[in-house]
């Protein structure tokens, strides 16, 4: 009777620290968190996206597994609703390698901002929602 109470206290604590193995691997299956740019930094699916504001407007970098998605093979728009609930739309233009350009768009604070990005070839969607 010992001897299965032992074996069973053994398979519970394998039990209990499978997740603590599988985590760290989770974490970095999608590359670094930490913004690249000086922005803010969402994860949709396997493609991250960072906003990044400026006195010219406002960028978005996508990157998967911290390699830089070429913005030519998609596009992109902003969708911004400010504090009082209005709501704008704004195409971005494909710059250069993994970037969007969105010039002369102002993000006020309290704003939610929404980054669409469609694939060209396939149509495959995919957003981000960032809370400023």
């Amino acid at each position: 009777m010992k001897t299965s109470a032992i074996s069973a206290l053994f398979a519970a604590s394998l039990l209990a620290a499978a997740p603590a193995a599988v985590i760290p691997g989770v974490a970095y299956a999608h590359g670094s968190m930490k913004p690249q740019h000086g922005g803010m930094v969402q994860m949709s699916g396997e493609t991250l996206f960072e906003l990044v504001k400026s006195a010219k407007g406002v960028d978005v970098y996508i990157s998967e597994e911290d390699e830089p998605l070429p913005a030519s093979e998609f596009s992109a728009k902003l969708i911004v609703t400010n504090a009082s609930g209005a709501k704008a739309t704004t195409a971005m233009s494909a710059s250069k390698a993994n970037r969007f350009a969105a010039p002369g768009v102002k993000l006020q604070a309290g704003s939610k901002v929404v980054v669409s990005l469609v694939e060209k070839s396939s149509g495959t969607k995919t957003f981000a929602t960032f809370k400023l």
